[in-house]
């Protein structure tokens, strides 16, 4: 069982940030995401953004920046005191996905080696819930990608 689960693939025709986002948080509400509404640890919290909307809670970047935090297994909002941590968090990339483990796997009796380290397809959507599970940038990821960032809820269809 992986810690997250795939929503599909998307390889845009065209390279243009808010096209990609768009298309993404659309993907995203097929599947029965709603934005999250967490105005202490938003979109515009974070720098680099190509584009981004408060309303959708969601950004897409071409740029990866080096920040130690990114670098090592992190759960969103771990940093910001006032967070609403009980998320999803839906993540793309066109190439070197984030990496994705469980936080808490031998707690959760889920038998899986907590170092086992899961990592997505180039291009594929993906959801997870980010009080369960930790993620972290590869070790030497290059500078330039495209990635998709949205914190939602999920609802039943």
């Amino acid at each position: 069982m992986k810690p997250y689960i795939s929503l599909g693939f998307y390889r845009p025709k065209r390279w243009n940030a808010r096209e990609i986002g768009m298309h993404l948080v659309q993907m995203a509400k097929q599947a029965g995401f709603v934005p999250h509404d967490d105005p202490a640890h938003g979109p515009l919290k974070l720098t680099g953004k190509n584009w981004s909307s408060v309303a959708l809670h969601a950004e897409v970047r071409r740029r990866t920046f080096k920040t130690a935090q990114a670098e090592s297994f992190h759960y969103d909002g771990d940093l910001e005191p006032l967070a609403k941590t009980d998320c999803w968090i839906i993540l793309w990339a066109s190439n070197t996905p984030t990496w994705i483990k469980w936080r808490f796997a031998a707690v959760e009796g889920i038998r899986v080696d907590d170092t086992l380290i899961y990592k997505p397809k180039s291009y594929e959507l993906i959801a997870f819930e980010n009080i369960r599970c930790l993620h972290r940038r590869p070790p030497n990821c290059p500078r330039m990608r495209w990635i998709f960032r949205q914190r939602a809820q999920k609802h039943a269809l």
